[in-house]
């Protein structure tokens, strides 16, 4: 049985840390027989899953495109969904879902939540693509906030979260993982590319609202990327959406983006509309050394100074503790699979 999970070029600690956690919930438990898969953490209910004889779904989500044409079928057994969302899309019963899987670091004793008083220092976790052309270790370093860098290992990423008083998080995993060290986090967003599906998929089995903050751009780079966005469909940001409009939302992109032009309309637009502009933007910098992301970068550090002000979220412990056994329990019966 083999874990499956999306695995970045340059590396992202949501999706890394399945490399290893499996393993220490389930020690020998795993191979490489890709005949029986296992999908981990992640939004990777997609058609791009590889084939199997049988596949095993346990707390992944969904968040982009279609499942495979044949989800559901004999071949199939979901142990569980991320969240309600995911369980909607899929046309899965309510007792379905959980909550993402990542809360069951708190189980792990490398992991084990620290006290208040074991905990210092705010930290902000962007989301990968933020790195493409945002400055944002300049905005946190203007805003006295430890910048994390969500492409370093995994458990170097999850260890300063833990140890953190609160975590200013843009990827929706730093807050997962913060919410599994009963760490309080801010939720915020440094793009329109941020999910608002994602995470309300994952704040619904909270029982927390999910209001993020918005940051804005970090470059002019950055800035012309986001506002392109729309354009070839990497919009995914919904303000004050509430579940059925982000259940709407997703169902009407999801059919828009299965049409046979898609795929070439996608090319160009991102092409016209982010790739020239943003090498051309670039080359002007490199060549007249100029600098055009001052008032960027001090507009950021402004809001994210406000946001470490913030008392932060954090699930009930009872809450949390009901998932926590709930995912206990869906490792029992997976073990079982074998």
């Amino acid at each position: 049985m083999k874990i499956y999970y999306y695995k970045s070029a340059h590396g992202n600690f949501g999706d890394d840390l399945n490399a290893w956690i499996w393993d220490a919930l389930l020690p020998g438990f795993f191979d490489d027989n890709e005949n029986v898969r296992v999908s981990g953490i992640g939004t990777i209910i997609t058609s791009a899953m590889p084939p199997a004889k049988k596949w095993y779904v346990f707390s992944s989500g969904v968040g982009y495109g279609y499942p495979p044409a044949n989800f559901g079928d004999s071949s199939w057994e979901t142990l569980c969904v991320r969240g309600p969302l995911s369980a909607e899309i899929l046309g899965l019963p309510k007792d379905k879902f959980i909550t993402d899987g990542a809360a069951l670091l708190n189980t792990l004793t490398e992991f084990k939540p620290l006290s208040e008083a074991e905990r210092k220092g705010v930290i902000f976790v962007p989301h990968h693509h933020a790195l493409v052309t945002g400055q944002w270790e300049k905005v946190c370093q203007q805003a006295g906030v430890e910048f994390v860098n969500p492409q370093s290992d995994a458990k170097t990423v999850i260890q300063k979260i833990r140890n953190a008083k609160l975590v200013l998080a843009d990827a929706m995993h730093a807050a997962i993982i913060a919410d599994a060290m009963r760490v309080p986090w801010v939720p915020l967003i440094t793009s329109s590319q941020i999910n608002t599906f994602k995470w309300l998929d994952w704040t619904q089995t909270i029982n927390l609202p999910y209001r993020p903050t918005v940051l804005g751009s970090s470059s002019l780079r950055e800035y012309l990327r986001d506002k392109s966005l729309c354009i070839y469909g990497e919009k995914y940001f919904l303000p004050d959406s509430d579940v059925e409009f982000a259940i709407k939302y997703f169902k009407k992109q999801r059919e828009l983006k299965n049409k046979k032009w898609w795929g070439r309309y996608q090319d160009v637009t991102q092409l016209v509309s982010h790739r020239i502009p943003n090498k051309g933007v670039k080359v002007v910098e490199d060549v007249f050394n100029l600098n055009l992301n001052d008032r960027f970068i001090d507009n950021a550090s402004r809001i994210l100074v406000n946001a470490k002000s913030q008392s932060g979220f954090l699930s009930e412990n009872d809450k949390f503790n009901s998932n926590l056994d709930r995912l206990l329990n869906g490792i029992d019966r997976l073990s079982k699979c074998k």
